[in-house]
């Protein structure tokens, strides 16, 4: 299973999905949709992006873990 931690690095970072909208030209609630785990897909481009912005590196943002069920 795939975890976007996009909510952990904004804590972290003290930053609001708002001032991360005005940093990357994301919409609000697509950022929304990244931080709440409700993504089925993650663009590049957008995922460049949220590095640019935030200054991190895209394992910063994504994490891997076994699904209990394997």
């Amino acid at each position: 299973m795939i975890k976007l931690k996009l909510a952990e690095v904004l804590a972290r970072k003290r930053l609001s999905i708002v001032e991360l909208s005005d940093r990357t030209g994301l919409s609000v609630r697509d950022l929304e949709i990244l931080r709440d785990q409700q993504a089925l897909a993650l663009r590049l481009r957008t995922l460049d992006c949220l590095c640019r912005a935030l200054g991190c590196q895209p394992g910063d943002l994504i994490e891997y873990a076994a699904d209990e069920s394997e």
